[in-house]
């Protein structure tokens, strides 16, 4: 099983940032009074990303700090802490902290994919990315990889086995791994850099962590924006399959309104039904090229493994635009283009993500207030519940929150951001955490998915807002042109 439960899509924005402006970046990190109080501990470092081109100079510190803060002169860990300092001549005095999704991703690696929103910020304030505990350089909490693997194919015992063998692996406590520490650590780190108030942000999980800092720390929050939007009071799991499912009506709804999409699927719905009908455990043999690597692969593949390709070629436009094809296709027994499509986004996601983080999360934060026990369900992601619950028999439960799904009252300006069609945070969430707050907006961009801040013009958007407090509705109109990438009606791409 992929161990995740909202995972985040960026965009890729490929470009070098010229090492010429390395002296420049360094002289107004000097004239920026929130980085400046910590000069002995940030050092010059470079943030990269293995599929993109860019290269952002930034301040980096690994900081120690307690395991358990309740016990400071215990245990300690390492917490890897980038800053990309302001640009502008007069910096606000308020950086954005960042916090990435999952859980389990690093917020560090996520700066470049958040690069759209991050270069519109930069001339104001800081930006400050910490990897949460347990990811990125963050006394990592990773699992042992296998590159053949399709996890949503892994029977009760195989995943039994390999929750095992990740606790095996690890060197730490890994119940003191929950949004609690991480967000003792979000203080720490604002007290280390000397920064009175900050803005936060998040993705996805990391929308968790803003709401939890600003609920913790109230009076050191100045504004708040979350995308893709997790409220307290949702449990991750019990609604992933319906929230897919709704999802997947509306993507019927739009390649039926696309002419050349209409034309190529017109049974896509019929299609569907006929890969759901296909038994969940029933396993394929495939002999096939790993499409990353190339080595050729002998495997066998139950419907869950296909799954996960139905599930994470969701999140974007981009490759939401293979979907009809895809179904269509296993629909008529041809699982090839699935299968390889799982390989693909399953190895990428893998290497992104701390699973063992994420299960410490998980099994802390959500899977104790599981209701009864689930009946099967054939839908995709309708046994997620179940799996969620094997992992958690054998993950130790963290020290987390007791009242981690209360939700609270809030003056904060807050933005909400939510793509219409996002299969896994809908445009619902997104307005019951809007409750929350008395000074809140809530913007939906039409045709997209999950994590729109990159999008079209949103990241103006963000940058208008953290400078006004404030949603401008006018300006907001410009997400109704967010360009989305057409279906495909083959596999030489989209129809004319």
């Amino acid at each position: 099983m992929v161990s995740c439960s909202t995972y985040d899509n960026g965009i890729a924005y490929g470009d070098t940032v010229l090492r010429a402006f390395l002296g420049l970046l360094l002289l107004l990190v000097l004239a920026n009074p929130g980085v400046q109080g910590s000069e002995a501990a940030l050092q010059d470092c470079a943030l990269t990303h293995p599929r993109l081109a860019r290269v952002v100079n930034a301040r980096c510190a690994d900081y120690s700090v307690p395991l358990d803060y309740s016990h400071p002169d215990a245990s300690r860990i390492r917490l890897h802490v980038a800053v990309i300092p302001a640009t502008g001549s007069k910096p606000q005095p308020d950086p954005l902290f960042f916090f990435a999704g999952g859980p389990g991703q690093s917020a560090v690696d996520s700066a470049l994919l958040m690069w759209p929103v991050f270069s519109k910020l930069l001339a104001h304030r800081d930006i400050v990315l910490i990897d949460q505990r347990g990811t990125g350089q963050s006394t990592p909490l990773t699992c042992p990889r296998d590159e053949a693997r399709l996890e949503l194919g892994a029977d009760d015992e195989q995943v039994r086995q390999e929750t095992a063998r990740c606790l095996e692996k690890q060197t730490v406590d890994v119940r003191w791994f929950t949004s609690r520490q991480a967000v003792q650590d979000v203080d720490f780190v604002r007290r280390r850099l000397g920064y009175e108030q900050i803005n936060v942000m998040g993705v996805s999980y990391g929308t968790r962590m803003a709401q939890l800092v600003l609920r913790e720390y109230p009076d050191r929050v100045r504004s708040i924006v979350i995308d893709g939007v997790l409220p307290p009071q949702v449990i991750l799991g019990p609604e992933f399959a319906d929230n897919l499912a709704a999802y997947l009506q509306k993507l019927f709804m739009y390649c039926a309104g696309d002419s050349s999409c209409a034309r190529a699927f017109a049974g896509l719905e019929e299609d569907w039904a006929r890969y759901l009908r296909q038994p969940l455990d029933n396993k394929r043999a495939f002999h096939l090229a790993h499409p990353r690597t190339g080595k050729m692969l002998d495997l066998e593949v139950s419907r869950q493994g296909a799954d996960v390709a139905v599930r994470l070629l969701s999140y974007a436009s981009e490759t939401r635009a293979l979907l009809p094809l895809l179904i269509h296709q296993a629909a008529q027994g041809e699982w090839d283009g699935l299968v390889s499509q799982a390989l693909r986004v399953a190895d990428g996601l893998e290497k992104e993500m701390a699973l063992g983080m994420h299960n410490s999360v998980v099994c802390s934060e959500d899977v104790p207030y599981y209701g009864a026990a689930d009946s099967g369900d054939n839908r995709v992601l309708g046994r997620m519940m179940h799996q969620l619950r094997v992992i958690c028999s054998q993950w130790p439960r963290g020290e987390s929150y007791a009242d981690i799904h209360r939700p609270m009252k809030s003056d904060v300006p807050a933005l909400l951001l939510s793509g219409e069609l996002d299969p896994v945070t809908p445009i619902g969430y997104g307005e019951m955490a809007l409750k929350q707050f008395s000074h809140g907006s809530h913007l939906v961009v039409p045709g997209q998915g999950h994590n729109v801040s990159p999008r079209g013009c949103v990241p103006e958007l963000i940058e208008d807002f953290l400078d006004k407090l404030t949603l401008d509705q006018e300006k907001a109109a410009c997400v109704q042109d967010t360009p989305r990438l057409p279906f495909f009606i083959d596999n030489m791409g989209p129809g004319a």
